[in-house]
């Protein structure tokens, strides 16, 4: 059952209980990402995270600090994206009062050491070509430039190695202490969680002080151009195989349709017997891998079908996905595909649920972005109550091939492409 409650700071704490748990996640988030970044400081918060790992006033440097972490045989990293930063240590539940040390320790009193600031824009830089130089781990960015062009959802989580080389620390720690107080954080314990965690919590995080005040405002997502010749991106590579990805705006986060359109998303793409794995892979033979699925923020969001294939085969495969998706705008689904999509839902989050470092990030987020925060089986009962009359509806007003996105990374040139 979930328990939570404000400290005297305003930092905000959540526990999260499993009956029978060995382990405790101990989970720090903030809602701050990219598209808080100034354009001159793009990809900022990933550096930040970054920093957070390279010394404190009582763990003088990143080997101190990560080998306290790798003595209990922990999980652990941090994550950015454009909307939330997260913390975590996954440990056995005798270390949670060392994890919650180590993660305050980290997120009030990492030294920021100006030489380590500078050496550590190397690896950050590496970071981003690795991305860059792989199509499976770089075509989402591409999508998203394409379809967000023009405002700070379209830039990359971690800017750009000009960008990151560019930093100044004072402007680093300015944009650190405005957004990392007390007054921005949210805390979870999720897995074993004994009484005493509560008075640990107090003393590690309820006391410290407030830097400043975070900004609420964000960058609003706007499309980009709608002409046809505006709406599709090559990024020409030497590749065996390209990447393609194509999709549609859609809902935000918050937006009740999401649930029908997750349900649709997971029939038209979402496992080995879906329409698309179906029609592209084991009719037809174009690709390995076919995926749909949606992506949200807090004021809007997209559905999307991704798929890597040889590059003589990008119009056939974009004209199967366009021929499926008329079928679900004209014809709907089955009832028996609409009961399979249910269960594989359900029978998904019970058995994703079972490790404590999913239920602290699925709470998360409903805590950083949800107008109220629902259980598993809240959640799951308007999966159930999803019709097929919702997702026809559904279909029809996303599925308008006028807005389609299409980007593709591989050998191929944009004027061979037809859709």
């Amino acid at each position: 059952m979930l328990e939570q409650y404000i400290l005297p700071n305003k930092a905000r704490v959540y526990l999260l209980p499993q009956e029978n748990a060995l382990s405790t996640t101990t989970l720090i988030m903030y809602p701050v990402g990219s598209r808080y970044e100034p354009e001159k400081l793009s990809g900022v918060s990933h550096y930040i995270e970054h920093m957070m790992f390279k010394g404190t006033k009582k763990r003088k440097n990143a080997q101190i600090l990560t080998r306290e972490i790798d003595r209990l045989g922990a999980e652990y990293n941090a994550f950015t994206s454009k909307e939330y930063t997260g913390y975590y240590i996954k440990a056995g539940a005798a270390y949670t009062k060392t994890a919650l040390d180590i993660l305050s320790d980290m997120l009030f009193n990492s030294v920021y050491d100006a030489k380590e600031m500078e050496k550590e824009k190397g690896p950050v830089c590496e970071e981003l070509r690795m991305y860059k130089d792989n199509p499976i781990m770089n075509i989402d960015n591409l999508f998203e430039e394409l379809l967000y062009d023009g405002c700070a959802l379209g830039r990359d989580i971690g800017g750009t190695p000009t960008h990151v080389m560019s930093y100044k620390r004072a402007d680093v720690l300015k944009f650190r202490d405005r957004f990392y107080g007390p007054n921005n954080m949210h805390i979870f314990l999720a897995g074993h969680i004994g009484e005493e965690v509560r008075e640990w919590i107090k003393s590690m995080y309820g006391t410290q002080k407030n830097s400043g005040t975070p900004s609420r405002v964000f960058d609003p997502g706007t499309l980009g151009a709608s002409t046809a010749s505006k709406r599709i991106r090559v990024e020409h590579k030497k590749t065996d195989q390209a990447q393609l990805m194509l999709g549609f705006p859609a809902f935000k986060y918050a937006d009740e349709q999401n649930t029908a359109f997750r349900v649709l998303m997971g029939i038209l793409g979402g496992s080995m017997s879906s329409r698309l794995f179906t029609e592209i892979r084991e009719k037809r033979g174009l690709a390995y891998t076919v995926v749909a699925s949606t992506e949200t923020y807090r004021d809007v969001g997209y559905g999307y079908v991704r798929a890597g294939v040889e590059p003589k085969n990008i119009n056939k495969t974009i004209a199967v996905v366009k021929k499926e998706l008329e079928k679900l705008v004209t014809k709907g689904v089955t009832k028996r595909e609409l009961a399979d999509a249910k269960t594989h839902i359900r029978g998904a989050m019970e058995l994703s649920l079972e490790d404590s470092s999913t239920v602290a990030n699925w709470y998360a987020k409903q805590a950083l972005f949800a107008n109220e925060i629902l259980t598993p089986e809240e959640k799951l009962a308007k999966v159930d109550a999803v019709t097929a009359e919702d997702i026809k509806k559904i279909a029809k007003k996303v599925f308008d091939w006028k807005k389609v996105r299409i980007a593709i990374i591989g050998d191929v040139e944009t004027t061979d492409v037809r859709y």
